[in-house]
Formats: C-alpha cells, structure tokens, sequence
C-alpha cells in the first residue's frame, strides 16, 4: 500500500501531544487514502500549507507563532 510523500516529515505531527491521536489521523490519512488529505492537497499545487491546518480541511485553533500571519 502506498503512503503520503510527507508520512516522515510532516509539520502537523509536532503539534500533537498525545501518540493516540496521531496515530489515528495517521492511519485515516497518511497511510490509507493520502491524496484525500488537504494539506498533501495544497503541497501538491505548490500551496503554502498553514500549520494548523488538519488533514480533513479543519483548522485547529493554535497559538501563533512569532511573526505568522492569522
């Protein structure tokens, strides 16, 4: 079976604390249906892709960082 391109170095997995819940996102999209998941979606057409941007198309509502745009 294939996986996202991105399944090792994705930037949303340093946002989740706890395994479980990466674990499940993981399964759901990096290593089933990937082509599905919105930040593969914008990386592919060359998009920026906002960090707290979830694999479904949700955002989860993040601190911002030093000088990040809202």
């Amino acid at each position: 079976m294939a996986s996202c391109t991105h399944l090792f170095n994705c930037p949303l997995f340093a946002v989740f604390t706890m395994n479980s819940a990466l674990t499940v996102w993981k399964s759901n999209y990096c290593t089933a249906e990937f082509a599905r998941c919105a930040r593969y979606q914008l990386s592919e057409a060359g998009k920026p892709v906002p960090r707290n941007l979830l694999p479904n198309g949700k955002s989860l509502n993040l601190p911002q960082a030093h000088g990040e745009r809202p």
